[in-house]
């Protein structure tokens, strides 16, 4: 299994998360397609990420994410509600990623990305459980994962709360203390004290 992808953490670092700490053992990376797929066969019109897995050849970081939590043996006897609601997540991270990457790239508006900020991470905060984890249970799963992608990743999240001047911590307390909270958990924190890619920057951010 291949994801191909920039070696920052953008729309490929919950993917990362999902197949690390889901126990996926035949998960790789690499920044280019193997010879002889195109991006096209992929569903792509040059976009990544993109994964590979055998003859499966596809793209959409949300559908990917889905995949893989469907594959991986962590997550194997959650139920079709659970599933629903990590599905949910990952989409919700999808729509924050690009609601603050946009301004972000265009000129880091330091206004769009507060008004952004507001716009979006209030309502995660109200659907966040107030105990525990999202689905009930006692491990974190991929709903989980999506937070602490949000709060974590630095491309584009903590670049947009950098250059945006937006305390995460003061002003959504919720949000970060439930990531904090998954990241405490042992096999989490280890997967993410060992991503080179969590961190990274790139694009001159």
């Amino acid at each position: 299994m291949l994801l191909v992808y920039f070696p920052i953490a953008g729309r490929g670092e919950l993917a990362r998360l999902i197949a690390k700490v889901g126990g996926i053992e035949d998960f790789s990376e690499s920044t280019e397609l193997p010879s002889g797929v195109t991006k096209a066969q992929c569903g792509s019109a040059g976009s990544v990420p993109i994964l590979i897995d055998g003859d499966l050849k596809m793209n959409e970081s949300s559908a990917i994410e889905i995949y893989l939590a469907s594959i991986a043996p962590k997550y194997a006897s959650l139920t079709p509600k659970q599933r629903a609601k990590d599905a949910q997540f990952c989409l919700l991270k999808e729509t924050c990623c690009v609601g603050m990457a946009t301004p972000l790239f265009e000129g880091k508006d330091k206004e769009k990305i507060q008004a952004n900020a507001d716009k979006y991470f209030p309502v995660l905060e109200e659907i966040l459980p107030e105990d525990g984890f999202v689905n009930g249970l006692d491990y974190p799963t991929v709903a989980d994962l999506a937070i602490l992608n949000i709060c974590e990743a630095y491309m584009p999240f903590k670049a947009c709360y950098k250059y945006g001047e937006v305390d995460l911590a003061a002003k959504y307390p919720k949000l970060v203390a439930h990531a904090e909270k998954v990241k405490a958990v042992e096999d989490i924190a280890k997967v993410v004290s060992e991503s080179a890619t969590m961190s990274a920057g790139a694009f001159g951010f």
